[in-house]
């Protein structure tokens, strides 16, 4: 398989679908984006893997800019847009965290930082659906859930049997007594729940075929 062609076949695809010079500026850049977040690799990882600000820097574009583009992308281009904020909300899963009471004895929430604005909308209209409460106050990008509600979301992306054994595990690890131990044994538990889960949302691993040329190339 040829990655240029590869990439220049999708890219006329959606070009050329209302007829030439049919799509403005904004969308030929947002489509542009979609594709270098599927097709390209930098580092070994698929571009669109990395946060908004390293992607920044790589393309020297504006970060504010980014972030517009990856959202207006997966409403585009991405198939569903519910499908495609399943699939970027599945690339957070393993950066989650826990928040404790006063005592650091119960967990009472479990932290994302999600930066990415189609992932975090559909987990705000989730989390509103199932009559949840999400707190946001102190940085828009972090949300923070309550584990039961958390485990609902999950079971929007994975099958019931695989969120159990999930749970299960989950709730005798919270049970210990040393929260050092707890955040450390969740870290690798969710973490490697969390590749399932890609896997499942469809990974940007399988078109990653291109590498993006050295800086000031």
């Amino acid at each position: 398989m040829n990655p240029d062609a590869s990439f220049a076949t999708e890219f006329l695809k959606h070009y050329l679908k209302n007829g030439m010079g049919a799509m403005s500026k904004s969308d030929v850049d947002s489509l542009v984006m979609h594709l270098l977040d599927i097709y390209t690799v930098e580092h070994g990882r698929p571009l669109g893997s990395y946060p908004n600000q390293v992607t920044s820097e790589r393309l020297r574009t504006p970060l504010s800019k980014i972030r517009r583009l990856r959202y207006e992308a997966g409403l585009k281009y991405g198939g569903r847009p519910e499908d495609e904020a399943k699939r970027r909300f599945a690339l957070h899963l393993s950066k989650a965290g826990l928040e404790f009471d006063k005592t650091d004895k119960l967990v009472t929430k479990i932290v994302f930082v999600v930066e990415d604005i189609l992932a975090k909308n559909w987990i705000q209209g989730q989390i509103k659906e199932y009559g949840g409460v999400f707190d946001n106050s102190f940085n828009t990008e972090i949300i923070k859930i309550e584990p039961d509600l958390f485990f609902q979301l999950l079971r929007t992306l994975l099958a019931d049997e695989e969120i159990d054994a999930f749970e299960s595990k989950y709730k005798a690890l919270v049970k210990k007594n040393k929260k050092d131990e707890i955040i450390a044994e969740f870290k690798l538990l969710v973490s490697s729940f969390a590749k399932g889960a890609a896997k499942a949302g469809g990974s940007l691993a399988v078109k990653t075929l291109l590498q993006l040329p050295p800086i000031g190339a």
